[in-house]
């Protein structure tokens, strides 16, 4: 009797969730989804749920790291969707029910996999109506992480309105969503980079919003980065050379703000301030090493020409970088967190410092001064018996004092 006991429980728990079936052929193709009820474009739904039916056997557990629930958006949004699982069906509605003489969309994203794990690469929308009619509008746009300049694949956007209501979409691998459908009227639209994936932005996640009035025919763009309320600090300050400091801030700073050299300074112990002369960005530097490398290619190439010697050949196994053009990018400069700073007159070695900047302002557009202490490195020391007027080449070796001249040995008489 114990042992029937044990196998009918061992049944029971074999069959609380589903898993894959055991012999036959290997199968790696995902589910196939036949069809969606009710219609897209449908009016006057009396449904409960939205139906997904597929050609086999849905694993109830999501895909990958996924659950079942994570891969259903239901707009307008009341609240997390209920979503039940009926083996090659899934049912889902609004956690409160659908409301009357309202526009839905349902959207399942890409990620629902079958017993074996095999995921589906796309997904399904339905729009459809529990009124007579579907509003017309949908707002369109794409969604950057800004600091990046790339695309924000699967970004969370959501349009709210003056009474809380809010439509949600999840924007493509490509950072490009559509939101709808919508009546006319005012809409704070947000995209929040969903780094773990529960529908919310939480402290430290890259986010950007818009006020729209619908209709609204231009693209939209959102330019998603961390933004907080605080002024940037100096965290700190590297020694570039004698002339020259990399200060870095504590947060993002506005790149539509003007630089000026009056808002930087060195102060030594003798409390005398040494002026900087100019400010540059990180593309604005990036740009002096690039031109300061051309000038440098262009005089070796004039020595040669001069010497009469070949061409020196390009290095090899280093190709040149090939930005693609076809990506779509921000229409604004990056934001950043560092800057350069030259000074009037080089710094002594060895010794302390502080740095101070005024009316740099963060994306939060505050700003406040501050300042940072640090110390400039030692001199290299020369070896001696070196001619310090001789420069090694970068890459050869090191230039070694010349040996001593050798006494001959004395003849014998």
């Amino acid at each position: 009797m114990r042992r029937r006991l044990i196998a009918a429980s061992i049944l029971v728990a074999a069959c609380a969730s589903a898993g894959p079936p055991p012999g036959g052929p290997e199968d790696h193709a995902p589910p196939q989804l036949l069809r969606v009820t009710p219609d897209t474009n449908a009016v006057n739904v009396a449904a409960k749920n939205v139906t997904f039916t597929f050609d086999e056997t849905i694993n109830d557990r999501g895909g990958g790291s996924s659950q079942l629930g994570d891969l259903f958006l239901i707009s307008p949004r009341d609240g997390a969707p209920r979503v039940s699982w009926h083996r090659s069906r899934i049912d889902v509605r609004p956690r409160h029910g659908f409301r009357p003489n309202t526009a839905y969309t349902v959207t399942m994203l890409p990620g629902l996999a079958d017993l074996r794990s095999n995921a589906m690469k796309s997904g399904a929308t339905v729009t459809f109506s529990t009124g007579p009619s579907i509003p017309p509008l949908r707002l369109r746009g794409i969604v950057f992480d800004w600091v990046a300049e790339k695309p924000a694949a699967n970004a969370l956007v959501e349009a709210t309105t003056p009474d809380s209501v809010t439509y949600v979409a999840q924007a493509d691998t490509g950072g490009r969503f559509i939101v709808g459908p919508l009546g006319p009227g005012t809409y704070v639209v947000r995209a929040t980079i969903d780094q773990n994936r529960n529908r919310a932005r939480d402290r430290g996640e890259s986010w950007d919003s818009l006020v729209v009035t619908a209709p609204q025919t231009d693209s939209l763009e959102l330019l998603a980065a961390p933004r907080d309320t605080l002024p940037p600090r100096i965290e700190s300050v590297a020694f570039v050379d004698s002339v020259t400091l990399r200060l870095t801030f504590d947060r993002l700073l506005d790149p539509a703000q003007r630089f000026v050299p009056d808002s930087f300074s060195v102060v030594g112990a003798d409390s005398t301030a040494i002026r900087a002369t100019a400010v540059r960005t990180p593309k604005e530097e990036a740009e002096r090493q690039q031109e300061l490398v051309g000038q440098a290619a262009d005089s070796a190439r004039r020595a040669d020409s001069v010497a009469g010697r070949p061409r020196a050949a390009l290095p090899r196994g280093i190709p040149a970088a090939t930005p693609d053009s076809t990506a779509p990018k921000p229409g604004r400069p990056a934001p950043f967190t560092s800057v350069s700073i030259v000074l009037a007159r080089p710094l002594k070695p060895a010794t302390s410092y502080r740095a101070r900047a005024s009316s740099v302002r963060a994306l939060s557009e505050r700003s406040v001064s501050s300042d940072r202490l640090f110390n400039t490195p030692r001199a290299t020391p020369i070896p001696t018996g070196a001619d310090s007027t001789r420069r090694t080449a970068p890459g050869a070796p090191a230039q070694q004092p010349p040996a001593p001249p050798t006494t001959p040995p004395a003849s014998r008489p």
